[in-house]
């Protein structure tokens, strides 16, 4: 068994890098535990520090807006050419955004849009108590 040198290296990002990264991106993942574990694809907009994302009435994602207070939302990029990338965690609370001013402001936003089909009308806030990041490379 031959022995490979070590080449990569991680860099810790920090708190802002971390929130410069998530803006680059619209798609992220949630992830949560409620009686099971979920790992759910959300679109989603960074705005204030906050990661709001928008769901319909009835699904499980819904039931995050009556407030769960482990969830964690990551975004990543990788590039295979050049070995290298990035991912951020996103650690906090979520809650239903009822201030119809703010549901207003997000809604006319070019962001966050759902792909997939549906009416998304419940808006929901993941407000952080830790953001962390780091970028990896090969070489």
């Amino acid at each position: 068994m031959s022995e490979r040198p070590e080449t990569g290296r991680f860099t810790e990002l920090s708190h802002d890098e971390c929130l410069d990264l998530i803006r680059t991106t619209t798609v992220g993942r949630l992830a949560f535990v409620t009686g099971e574990q979920h790992l759910l694809p959300v679109n989603f907009v960074l705005g204030g520090g906050n990661v709001y994302f928008r769901t319909m009435e009835g699904t499980v994602l819904a039931d995050l807006a009556k407030g769960h207070d482990d969830v964690a939302f990551g975004v990543d990029h990788h590039d295979d050419l050049y070995q290298k990338g990035w991912s951020v965690t996103v650690k906090g609370a979520t809650a239903l955004v009822d201030d119809p001013e703010l549901v207003a402001a997000v809604a006319a936003g070019a962001r966050p849009r759902p792909w997939a089909p549906g009416e998304r009308d419940v808006l929901m806030v993941l407000r952080p108590r830790q953001v962390s990041g780091r970028r990896v490379r090969r070489h």
